[in-house]
């Protein structure tokens, strides 16, 4: 499916940007819908996302689906996410060390602390309440999962003419690094 690219260390420093706000320690899933919430507002001021993380619906709404894999332990993109941000009981995410932010723009630093206190607040009710009435998500998912495309995510941000311009900018991304065997 076409999404930009994820990007695991600025994902990680994301993270832990939110952690930090949370005295550095977070609920797993409140924290996995924070990220999903910046980037759905990144993408609907600037046309990209903090993270590059493709979204997924899933039961509880939708999830960054690399950081979400991350949180579990599967997947390693080689970055400090081992390192900075501990999984306790499957259900918390702990920040064992600062990954710095040189990663993060000051806007998209001010962007997650917007986004952190918006939603600080929000138990595991209201959070999933919230994000089921998301335009994007797909009610039919169960307990499964699906991705969402840029496609309906910028339908649904009210923001279609932008569809075909972003299509084309991450193929050229795509060729370029093909291109320098990256």
């Amino acid at each position: 499916m076409l999404w930009f690219e994820f990007k695991a260390r600025k994902s990680t420093q994301a993270a832990a940007f939110l952690l930090k706000l949370c005295n550095g320690k977070k609920d797993k899933y409140l924290l996995l819908k924070m990220i999903y919430l910046a980037d759905r507002a990144a993408l609907e001021k600037w046309n990209i996302s903090i993270t590059g993380d493709e979204p997924y619906s899933m039961e509880y709404g939708p999830v960054p689906s690399n950081i979400y894999d991350l949180t579990k332990g599967g997947i390693r993109h080689g970055c400090e996410w081992e390192t900075a941000i501990e999984t306790v009981q499957k259900e918390t995410l702990v920040l064992r060390s600062d990954p710095g932010t040189d990663e993060l723009s000051e806007d998209e630093m001010a962007l997650l602390r917007e986004t952190f206190d918006k939603y600080k607040d929000f138990t595991f009710d209201k959070m999933k309440d919230y994000c089921h009435s998301l335009p994007e998500y797909d009610k039919t998912v169960g307990k499964g999962s699906k991705p969402i495309s840029i496609v309906t995510m910028f339908k649904t941000l009210g923001r279609p003419e932008k569809i075909g311009e972003i299509a084309d900018s991450i193929l050229e991304m795509e060729r370029l690094k093909a291109a320098f065997g990256e």
